[in-house]
């Protein structure tokens, strides 16, 4: 390995990307979403083609293999590999060029699909394959599995939308695809003297020349693909177009280092529904009619899928009647809703009037009911990831497909075969191009388990293989399916074989996907083998409860988009994927558990800033921040407090004193040379915009208040930044609310919440202060007075962390009895209990949603509660993170990142014309300055200016 390592410092000083060879690095790019565990030996980051063309080169002299990796979201496996793994989506993810006119745009390999459409929009354009996996997946990883997704029933697969590519050779030459002469005279030369390009044309050529009469008969009766090599229309008279090959090749014969996308134009319209099957059978039918109609999709959720979706929620009974064993999800995308209804007008005709194929249909009246229905479309996979027990859902027969005519001989073939293994599974998927996600409920963990997935997997091939279909329709072969290639084209596995030896005559191109001469790949190499075991750490991750979230994280890589960090980094050890991942390795002893104190693993675990967006997010549930907190309180335990975190963590401390000194506390953040020094003594960013103190506080304000005599009384909570900074905003206009509504408001002597310390892994100092806010908060929650409170992270504190950390029934009693203050006054108005005397306020402001709120589960609230007021106009900005995240974004060694992070957020802000930015969160607020320039208000504050006609003054 020593050896090893001294080569890949060379390799380091030959290219200007990252290469990285520690146990932490190779441990985090051992696995991805698929069932495998392969450990690389180095991974490297290139930042240019010139560094693609070294590493290959490198990778040939030293005869290393090279796996190319994108978003790691593969089901096969195929981003894994034992020798050099490449991340293209750290650097290689730009637009080189965009030609809105002729529609197509130039992309380096690691850019996310998502990503490239929120650019494209601008030109009305986007790419319009939609893996369910496009906001982590690269353009790169498409181009290599020939990916497709709900909508191939109209735009067909990726293959369909590429123009051209550009590759780099195994040898490290560069050659750009398109359709050119075969021969180019190469037929004269000696083989020794031609060029590798020339070589390749002429061998595959000869290839497909040679065993065309089996193309037409092994061609399967499918209309998407993405079993072994395309081979199929890629001779035209002596021209020869290398591009369908490539697609779908899964890295194996060369490296694509850019590629040409054709794009579409954004659909002007959509609807959609759901149609209701009381019999699995006339499904197959009902697909056929639907499809001569023209949909842009149709996906199924069989009876076991809508069970679990019926138990987990409640409120979809009325859309799926309780003896139906099957649901179509249809959309059409057409120019008008003229069009669109009558479509839906047909297919109610031909299903449920004309044929009785169906038993009910629903159809989306507005676009709420569009969302709704999408985000029912979406809830398969989550439901079967939120599973509890050992067994979860194995992804091995995923992705079989079969024309959709042999639809109801597949469905029934497969019910049979889970039958006979005694197996458990569901059925969902791309019902419209016969593509089906047949998830089975195994425990890889037992040997049995392992045969049955085996044994399942070779009957399930037959099955396909009997109906003509394939074995891959979208996720390509990888190691699940590799050695099925050879049964799905008897005699066009040997074409296949001689082409890859043309293109990769060392054999270093991801050896062991596609053509391979190992029969137990799917098998072997488990994440989740026979011989996973636990092994003692002597930490909170002995903790049972801590493994079972481990073990949840299914890989997806969704985290790379909704976790902050990681969509701002593009870093793997950013990713809630990547934390799990390493703390697997711990937890199964392939890592040491000392390195759960070393200040490198820390800083892994740090970068999860307890935004809590897993908790919505993530669909297996993982509590991400709860895993990250536990590491971070194991390092403080054993090694203590860095001097930035124990200072930046005494919030209220901090607080106190500076509103006591306010005039000097106040010049001294403002004080440059002053804000250099605090960022070398204590590593608080020099730059960061502070709020002012103020000396008096909302205790002493309220100190000469009489409040009405009211039987109607609340506990708020005060926060810090609303007592000690916003005392007469914030804090002033929720005391005005409340009282205007005959509330009486008690405001307990509280300690400070203690969610900085927590959140840093310090939650032993502030036990006190915990135990002493729920004793005095369990007295009110006994009288069933509510505790309200302002501030979202005080809110999170208290009804999240506090019963999580205390594990008391005072606790958790305590948490029942919070709400957010938006929530409260909410549901006053539900009730009719909420004065609704607003005056008029003709505004229009921008509101910015904090995580934590979010967390709580408090969306809309803040929103309903502005539009109270006459003449208010209320814009909610994108659901995203502002990249404060408390002390965080106070920490200077964070400060580009954060800003990064809010760079969105501070964009749609200044293409706002709002008169006023909102937030219902301090530390948000200030990141909003920092980043904007605009001050924010609370919406309590609106709605108190509203109650007294208060003019409001523009920024």
């Amino acid at each position: 390995m020593e050896e090893d390592n001294k080569k890949f410092d060379l390799l380091q000083k030959q290219i200007k990307g990252k290469v990285l060879y520690n146990e932490l690095s190779r441990s985090l790019y051992s696995s991805g979403a698929s069932l495998y565990r392969i450990k690389p030996k180095v991974i490297v980051q290139p930042k240019s083609k010139d560094d693609l063309v070294k590493t290959i080169k490198f990778a040939r002299e030293h005869k290393i293999p090279i796996t190319a990796r994108g978003g790691g979201t593969s089901r096969t496996g195929n981003e894994l590999g034992a020798g050099i793994l490449i991340d293209f989506c750290k650097y290689l993810n730009q637009i080189i060029e965009l030609n809105p006119e002729e529609k197509w745009v130039r992309i380096q390999p690691g850019i996310v699909q998502a990503d490239l459409n929120r650019q494209l929009k601008s030109h009305n354009l986007y790419f319009p394959i939609d893996p369910s996996t496009k906001d982590s997946a690269t353009l790169g990883g498409m181009i290599a599995n020939n990916s497709s997704g709900p909508h191939a029933v109209k735009y067909g697969t990726t293959r369909a939308h590429i123009n051209s590519l550009e590759l780099v050779l195994s040898n490290g030459d560069i050659i750009e695809t398109g359709r050119k002469p075969i021969l180019q005279g190469s037929s004269d030369k000696e083989a020794s003297t031609r060029i590798m390009e020339e070589e390749i044309y002429l061998k595959v050529a000869e290839s497909i020349n040679k065993y065309e009469k089996y193309l037409e008969p092994e061609r399967p009766f499918v209309t998407k693909n993405s079993c072994g090599y395309y081979i199929w229309d890629l001779l035209t008279e002596d021209f020869l177009d290398l591009t369908p090959l490539m697609v779908g090749s899964e890295g194996t014969l060369a490296l694509v280092s850019e590629a040409t996308l054709k794009l579409s134009t954004i659909p002007e319209k959509a609807l959609s529904g759901f149609v209701c099957f009381d019999d699995l059978g006339k499904v197959g039918e009902a697909t056929q009619q639907i499809l001569e109609e023209g949909p842009s999709m149709i996906e199924i959720m069989e009876k076991h899928i809508l069970d679990l979706a019926r138990g987990q929620y409640p409120e979809l009974v009325e859309y799926f009647p309780e003896n139906t064993e099957a649901s179509l999800f249809i959309e059409f995308q057409e120019d008008s809703d003229e069009i669109l209804r009558s479509k839906f007008f047909k297919v109610r005709k031909r299903l449920i009037e004309d044929n009785t194929l169906a038993v009910s249909m629903l159809e989306a009246k507005n676009a709420d009911d569009m969302k709704t229905f999408t985000k029912i479309r979406s809830i398969s996979g989550p439901i079967l990831n939120r599973m509890k027990g050992p067994k979860r859902p194995i992804a091995f027969i995923e992705d079989a497909a079969v024309h959709v005519s042999r639809l109801p001989e597949y469905i029934s073939g497969l019910r049979k075969l889970f039958e006979k293994f005694n197996v458990n599974a569901a059925i969902y998927g791309h019902a419209g191009d016969g593509n089906l996600h047949n998830m089975a409920i195994l425990d890889l963990r037992r040997q049995e388990d392992v045969k049955t997935m085996i044994g399942l997997s070779d009957a399930v091939c037959d099955l396909v293989l009997s109906l003509k279909g394939t074995i891959s329709g979208e996720h390509a072969d990888g190691l699940l399916r590799t050695h099925y290639v050879k049964l799905q084209y008897p005699h066009l596995y040997e074409a296949m074989k001689e082409i890859k030896a043309v293109f990769d005559p060392q054999g270093l191109l991801n050896p062991g996907v596609i053509i391979s001469d190992n029969e137990n790949s799917l098998g072997e190499n488990l994440k989740y083998g026979p011989d996973f075991s636990i092994v003692s750490t002597n930490s909170s991750f002995d903790n049972i409860t801590l493994q079972e979230q481990i073990e949840k994280c299914s890989g997806c890589a969704k985290c790379r988009d909704y976790c902050p960090i990681a969509s701002a980094s593009l870093e793997e050890w950013t990713k809630g994927r990547g934390k799990i991942t390493l703390l697997r390795e711990i937890t199964s002893g392939k890592l040491d558990p000392a390195i759960l104190e070393d200040p490198e693993f820390k800083e892994v675990m740090d970068s999860c800033i307890n935004c809590k967006r897993c908790l919505t997010e993530c669909p297996s549930g993982v509590d991400v921040p709860w895993l990250a907190m536990s590491e971070r309180t194991h390092f403080v335990k054993n090694k203590g407090e860095t001097l930035t975190d124990r200072v930046l963590t005494e919030t209220e401390k901090l607080c106190k004193q500076g509103s006591m000194l306010a005039p000097i506390a106040n010049f001294a953040n403002s004080f440059t040379p002053l804000r250099w020094g605090m960022e070398k003594m204590i590593g608080m960013e020099a730059k960061r915009y502070l709020p002012e103190f103020r000396h008096q506080t909302l205790r002493k304000i309220l100190k000469y208040r009489t409040q009405a005599d009211t039987n109607r009384e609340v506990v708020f909570f005060l926060g810090c930044y609303t007592n000690y900074n916003d005392p007469e905003g914030e804090g002033l206009a929720i005391i005005d609310v409340l009282e205007h509504n005959g509330i009486k408001v008690i405001m307990p002597e509280f300690k400070c919440c203690g969610i900085a310390r927590i959140s840093a892994g310090a939650q032993d100092k502030v036990m006190d202060d915990i135990h002493y806010n729920i004793g005095l908060l369990k007295e009110y929650t006994a009288k069933n007075i509510p505790i309200l409170f302002s501030e979202p992270s005080c809110a999170l504190a208290v009804i999240t962390e506090y019963p999580r950390i205390v594990e008391s029934k005072d606790s958790k009693k305590v948490a029942a009895n919070c709400l957010d203050i938006h929530q409260y006054l909410i549901a006053l108005n539900k009730k009719g209990e909420l004065k609704t005397d607003f005056k008029k306020m003709a505004m229009k402001v921008g509101y910015h949603a904090p995580c934590h709120l979010r967390s709580l589960g408090v969306v809309d609230e803040p929103v309903d509660l502005m539009k109270l007021i006459p003449g208010m106009k209320v814009k909610k900005y994108a659901d995203k993170c502002c990249g404060m995240a408390g002390t965080y974004g106070l920490k200077s060694k964070n400060y580009e990142l954060s800003m990064k992070i809010g760079n969105r957020l501070f964009d749609e802000i200044n293409a706002s014309d709002v008169d006023q930015v909102v937030t219902g969160c301090g530390a948000c607020g200030m990141q909003i300055h920092q980043g904007t320039k605009r001050e924010s208000l609370h919406p309590l504050k609106l709605l108190a200016m509203a109650y007294k006609g208060e003019k409001f003054a523009k920024e």
